[in-house]
């Protein structure tokens, strides 16, 4: 028997954002589709400035002033950047969460808990006072908040980094949303905070059968709780796929470079120095006319400079944008890094 195919509980299309900077329009996201299927974890990757946080402020209307939003963002048959704030207000929160990076920052901090937790789900469910003040009680329990009734009245100063963090997620899940996007949930968290924070994810995910969308820097982090990972780079999409395969074969240069500078306890040497990708990701409005990674990759060929990849079938259930069609391991990467010298010719013909 087949296995059932998972609808897509938010299905992007060719999503791009604009900024206005120094009196000119410049995208930082460019014609990004991808689909996130109801009940998996998608990872979003990519080092800082490469359109993932600003992607999912704009399916969500937060965009600062000056930004715009244009493409599809379909839930459950509705475009969510074609939506009325109205409707959008009633949405956030709702059907759609989102636990953003710093929890310091994300919560009032002259408004106590309970104010904060309860004000969205008493106007959307029109509970009493008494009724939310029950339930968020119970998120943050379910979350992991020790003394849970008595933390309502705390304001956010009064709590470590971890029980925000927890604070932040219990807030997310009060209205049961169908998708949850997730911040860089744990940057400023300790190691065993984290490892918390991620087995807390993790469980509630299962239990309510969350779409969850995990926007991080951190890979391991991605091989732990994620089942697909998108790469992104520049603003746009260079691959997808099952982590583990992903892992196991990227197809794109990036991904294997990313990979390849991961610091790993059993290959380090003392005095070594950690691999890294050269250069720095392009500034956006400044992506040249060819691949954005070109001038940092390895394998770039003259075609790279000139013609920009499009986002196409590598395999069974992969996407990659890139000309190169060779072997692309993370030792690959920093070999051919280590000689500079031409990539292979097997890939001239594409």
């Amino acid at each position: 028997m087949s296995a059932p195919v998972m609808e897509p509980a938010l299905s992007v299309r060719n999503l791009t954002v604009r900024h206005r900077r120094d009196g000119r329009e410049v995208s930082v996201v460019n014609n990004l589709s991808f689909d996130l299927l109801s009940g998996e974890a998608l990872a979003i990757v990519g080092e800082s400035g490469s359109g993932k946080t600003q992607a999912f402020l704009s399916i969500l209307g937060l965009l600062d002033p000056g930004g715009r939003a244009s493409g599809q963002a379909l839930h459950c048959g509705r475009d969510l950047l074609a939506m009325r704030r109205g409707e959008l207000d009633e949405l956030r929160g709702g059907d759609i969460a989102m636990i953003f990076q710093d929890p310091m920052t994300a919560l009032n901090p002259s408004m106590r808990l309970e104010a904060q937790l309860t004000e969205g789900p008493r106007r959307r469910k029109k509970w009493t006072r008494a009724e939310a003040r029950k339930r968020a009680a119970a998120a943050l329990e379910l979350a992991g908040v020790p003394d849970a009734a008595r933390r309502l009245s705390a304001y956010p100063h009064e709590l470590s980094g971890g029980l925000r963090q927890r604070a932040a997620i219990a807030m997310a899940l009060l209205c049961e949303p169908k998708v949850l996007i997730a911040d860089e949930p744990t940057t400023a968290l300790d190691a065993t905070v984290q490892a918390q924070i991620l087995a807390l994810l993790a469980a509630l995910r299962e239990k309510f059968s969350l779409a969850l969308a995990l926007v991080t820097h951190d890979l391991a982090v991605v091989a732990g709780l994620c089942d697909r990972m998108m790469v992104m780079y520049g603003g746009r999409a260079v691959e997808i796929g099952p982590v583990g395969d992903v892992f196991s074969a990227p197809r794109h240069p990036y991904t294997a470079g990313l990979l390849a500078s991961t610091p790993r306890m059993e290959s380090a040497r003392p005095g070594a120095a950690l691999p890294v990708i050269p250069g720095h990701p392009p500034e956006p409005g400044n992506l040249g006319d060819g691949c954005a990674f070109a001038p940092r990759c390895p394998f770039a060929m003259k075609r790279c400079e000139t013609t920009p990849p499009p986002l196409d079938a590598r395999g069974s259930n992969r996407l990659a944008a890139c000309h190169y069609n060779g072997e692309i391991s993370p030792a690959a990467f920093h070999a051919q890094q280590r000689t500079n010298s031409p990539a292979p010719t097997a890939d001239a013909s594409l």
